[in-house]
């Protein structure tokens, strides 16, 4: 496997302390690959919540926040598992802008283009690719997905892959050890209102989810 497939990009700060902490704390007295690919999954994918960010955000800057969108997450599972050796990609596809329909505002969706964006993890284990992502927490899943066709929410075993329902995608581009010249690309739409009225539309969501469940 390439090398470039472990090396850190301007947006994949592997060698950012936080970033390295982090990824010792997951996979210490670890010994087993597999095994530390699965911790970084779980915890980029509950712990780091499903909101909406600027793509160029660094996986350090995810990580002190919290939340982040596909973009965002892998790019910090990525650092996660580089961090521990392990080598990963940026799988890119082009996928139906239905996926957002549930969690953003009408005027919103409109913006956004179709077919849009979606990046996920795959991880180089057993001399393959195998894809992780670990974009849906399981709180906008149970609060947004769960009820609706096609999803899913289960456990990653680091044989198979976990992917986006085969239903919203459009092509499969392939796997990258960098996109940052993508990353770095000005928004096409989204500023700081933009931002804050999706994010709020998500937890109104949620809340709402919630209070369903009671």
């Amino acid at each position: 496997m390439e090398k470039e497939y472990l090396l850190p990009t301007k947006i994949c700060d592997i060698e950012n302390v936080d970033i390295r902490m982090r990824s010792y704390i997951l996979t210490k007295n670890v010994f087993d690959e597999r095994e530390k690919a699965i911790r970084i999954f779980n915890f980029v994918r509950d712990e780091i919540k499903y909101r909406f960010d600027y793509p160029f955000t660094k996986a350090s800057e995810t990580l002190k926040k919290g939340y982040g969108n596909c973009f965002n997450k892998t790019n910090l599972q990525i650092a996660l598992l580089r961090s521990a050796g392990i080598y990963s990609g940026y799988r890119v596809y082009l996928i139906r802008k239905e996926v957002f329909k549930p969690i953003v505002p009408p005027e919103i969706y409109e913006l956004i283009n179709e077919p849009t964006v979606h990046v996920s993890a795959a991880v180089w284990i057993g001399e393959k690719w195998i894809e992780a992502d670990a974009t849906i927490d399981y709180e906008l899943y149970n609060c947004i997905y769960r009820n609706m066709e096609n999803w899913k929410y289960g456990e990653w075993d680091g044989e198979n892959d976990f992917t986006l329902p085969e239903k919203f995608i459009v092509e499969d581009q392939g796997i990258y050890s960098n996109i940052d010249l993508y990353l770095l690309n000005p928004p096409k739409f989204w500023n700081e209102k933009l931002l804050k009225e999706a994010n709020t539309f998500i937890e109104g969501k949620i809340r709402d989810g919630k209070r369903q469940d009671i």
